[in-house]
């Protein structure tokens, strides 16, 4: 037995599952998952592909192959991956083929409210959702099972909490792997031909087309039927006042704040065990649905015709997204003890590393009044209000396209450029860069190009030099594709060098044209790069106008001095990049 997180544990449940292929994408917090299975168990290879899409195809090859595979991404990712999901969805399987796919549920730093549950009623695949870590170790071994006894793809449900809470883990140390080999379909197609089938067009039923036919349907309804004996679901019968469904963490605070409850666990959440569920109904009085995010278990029961309160006494999305013990006793104890929440707690926005090259980008533009688009790498912490440097952004990967299209309407008659990150660019950017060629599009692009995925923690990239299955014959290099593409006007720069970035900036916007500016440095705490002398803030010459504050870095505080407060610099973080002086009209920013 091993204390494990619900990261670890997929990872062992993919080695005990004989898993052979894992492909994904970096996203907190899930990244881990690929992090240990590389780590600690190198028969299975690993790669992290250039976005999610990418990783579900490459699972879906390996998976024809007749190997078992999974692909790995968190929630917002399932978005980008859905194209290719859709497509495996229905369709025949040889060797499991599983989406670990984590929902970022209530995290208060989190950017999306995506339940990934809506991907399984959309396409009619099951999800499997843990409550622990021992959940989550077995049920990515069952994943595996249901996708080939079904032949479907399985997404494994897991959320902030179960990803990062450590839990007991029951293991067999003498477990030995094995690469599990399922090769059962010699073709495998997406629905068209199987739908074809269904509808009985004439001919249809000629052995050339028969060939290809996966009765989706009758499969997925064949699991619904086995749920209902399946150990994945499991039926606690106790008192008859009060009956809860629920899945999830929300299992615990369940059987915590309700002890004398009857329960029905969820593990396979999708399809139902209709049976289990009209037992429950039938054995109670009043009959809840506990679950974290959206109301999906609370629509998907409610049309099986069995009544369950859920959203009207617990509000869902955007009121709540997820339950802690307290919000079920306010409710449903009524004579429990009132639970003060602690008070005082600092509101904190994200900030930059000191040192980091979006800074130094972010300032440039605003300095000059340029308007900006930028996306969810590093460069996302320029929206917030302490640095108010970009007035769009979206998705990964959407600021070139953003800013085309914006130039494109505005006529070209304001500078607009866009801004982001290698990781950003290498995943969907390099379409947007790809569209405004095509369209002859006359856009800024400023790509930060640190070397790594900073935001996620520091993964590689396929423009850095390290990484799991890294060749340095193999690197791509930003500037000659690029130049593939057909950008006219290229530079790159060092941004701790302010007068020339500045200038590379300021031609580049100039030149009217399609232009990149490759903002070149390495990751300042991925790579750990060599500090110079600290900086610091003459208090005698310090007017208080507070514009370094909004230079947005990490190492410049305010702190309560005598009598009032002063703003000072932390010389453990400051990298002595001196871009903090560069704002400073008074001069009283100094080495």
């Amino acid at each position: 037995m091993k204390m494990m997180n619900g990261n670890e544990a997929v990872a062992r449940g993919a080695f005990e599952a004989g898993v052979k292929v894992a492909a994904g994408y970096p996203g907190t917090p899930s990244t881990e998952v690929m992090e240990y299975t590389h780590q600690r168990y190198p028969d299975i290879y690993c790669e992290w592909s250039t976005n999610e899409k990418v990783a579900v195809e490459v699972a879906i090859g390996a998976s024809f192959a007749g190997y078992r595979s999974f692909a790995l991404m968190k929630t917002v990712g399932l978005n980008v991956a859905a194209d290719a999901l859709c497509g495996a969805a229905g369709s025949q399987i040889n060797g499991g083929l599983v989406l670990v796919v984590s929902d970022d549920v209530g995290r208060i730093a989190g950017g999306d409210y995506n339940d990934c549950r809506h991907f399984g009623n959309m396409f009619n695949i099951p999800v499997l959702e843990p409550s622990d870590s021992q959940d989550a170790k077995d049920f990515m071994v069952r994943a595996f099972e249901i996708s080939e006894e079904y032949s479907t793809p399985v997404i494994l449900k897991t959320t902030s909490v179960t990803c990062k809470t450590k839990s007991r883990v029951v293991i067999d140390e003498d477990y030995t792997y094995e690469a599990r080999f399922r090769h059962t379909y010699p073709v495998s197609f997406s629905k068209v031909v199987m739908t074809t089938i269904m509808m009985k067009a004439k001919d249809s039923t000629h052995p050339k087309l028969t060939k290809y036919f996966n009765d989706f349907v009758e499969n997925i309804d064949r699991l619904a039927r086995d749920s209902n004996d399946s150990d994945l679901n499991k039926l606690e019968l106790n008192g008859s006042k009060i009956g809860v469904i629920t899945a999830g963490t929300p299992y615990y605070y369940v059987k915590e704040v309700l002890p004398e409850a009857s329960v029905l666990k969820l593990g396979l959440i999708m399809p139902l065990p209709e049976k289990k569920i009209r037992a429950l109904a039938e054995h109670v009085e009043a009959l809840y649905v506990i679950e974290d995010g959206h109301d999906i278990l609370e629509k998907n029961i409610k049309d099986l015709g069995v009544w369950v309160i859920g959203k009207e006494l617990f509000p869902k999305f955007p009121h709540m997204t997820r339950f802690t013990p307290d919000v079920i006793e306010e409710k449903l104890v009524p004579d429990a003890p009132k639970r003060t929440p602690q008070k005082d707690v600092p509101f904190r926005l994200p900030i930059s590393c000191a040192g980091c090259s979006h800074l130094f980008v972010a300032q440039t533009l605003k300095k000059h009044k340029i308007k900006a688009a930028t996306d969810v790498t590093c460069g996302i912490i320029g929206c917030f209000p302490h640095m108010e440097a970009y007035s769009l952004e979206k998705c990964m990967g959407a600021s070139i396209a953003m800013a085309h299209g914006y130039t494109i309407a505005n006529e070209n008659k304001e500078d607009f450029v866009a801004v982001i990150g290698d990781g950003g660019f290498w995943a969907t950017g390099i379409n947007g860069l790809m569209n405004l060629i095509y369209n002859n599009g006359q856009s800024t692009t400023i790509i930060v190009d640190n070397s790594c995925l900073a935001m996620t923690g520091g993964q590689n990239v396929p423009s850095s030099e390290f990484g799991f299955n890294y060749k340095p014959e193999n690197k791509l290099d930003i500037t000659k594709v690029c130049e593939a593409i057909g950008i006219k006007d290229i530079v790159t720069v060092d941004p701790h060098k302010v007068e020339s970035l500045e200038a590379a900036i300021l031609n580049a916007v100039n030149a009217k044209t399609n232009s990149v500016v490759i903002v070149q440095k390495p990751c300042v705490t991925r790579f750990k790069l060599p500090k110079d002398t600290p900086s610091y803030i003459d208090q005698d010459l310090c007017t208080q106008c507070r514009q370094c504050l909004h230079v947005g870095c990490l190492a410049i505080e305010r702190k309560a001095g005598e009598g009032s407060h002063q703003i000072v610099i932390n010389e453990d973080l400051c990298t002595g990049c001196r871009l903090c002086s560069t704002v400073c009209k008074q001069e009283a920013i100094q080495p």
